[in-house]
């Protein structure tokens, strides 16, 4: 029969820490896809510039339910995460730097959830709010194909400290 060395005090408390830590590795991995975000806005447009790629760009804000719900229920969800998947994506957070509402300006983009789908020759296509899973793939499969509404090109970003 086999040895059973129990320490007074510690197999409630390492029960506990190991169901917490099951419980957080199962929610971490949940619906998550491998989006390869990057937080360089000027290097993410330079390499989708140099691999003729589409940028995707999420604006978000930590304290915002929309984006969190768009975080964790619409680009979770593997559908997404496959149209997304050949291309550049750029996670932009609102507290992060002052410097991203004069970057996001030049695409009419004021506040988050922001998404800013651009295309390799520079158009690009806007879309705000918490969008529902289907209609967030059809603006993707749109904006890839050129028949979303309202696409343009950008315009001069404006000097520091003047965006809305």
């Amino acid at each position: 029969m086999p040895t059973v060395i129990h320490a007074e005090g510690t197999g409630r408390s390492q029960i506990k820490v190991l169901r917490w830590a099951v419980a957080l590795a199962v929610l971490a991995a949940a619906g998550c896809q491998d989006y390869r975000w990057q937080w360089d806005y000027q290097k993410s447009e330079q390499q989708a510039r140099q691999q003729n790629k589409y940028l995707f760009v999420f604006y978000k804000w930590w304290l915002s339910n929309e984006s969190n719900r768009m975080h964790g229920e619409v680009l979770a969800d593997p559908a997404v995460g496959a149209l997304l998947a050949d291309t550049v994506n750029l996670l932009l957070e609102k507290d992060s730097s002052p410097e991203y509402g004069n970057y996001l300006a030049k695409y009419g983009v004021t506040s988050p959830p922001a998404f800013v789908m651009v295309a390799p020759d520079g158009t690009y296509y806007v879309a705000s709010g918490f969008i529902p899973k289907d209609r967030f793939i059809e603006f993707i499969k749109n904006a890839k194909a050129g028949r979303s509404p309202g696409g343009k090109r950008p315009a001069t970003a404006p000097a520091k400290g003047r965006h809305p």
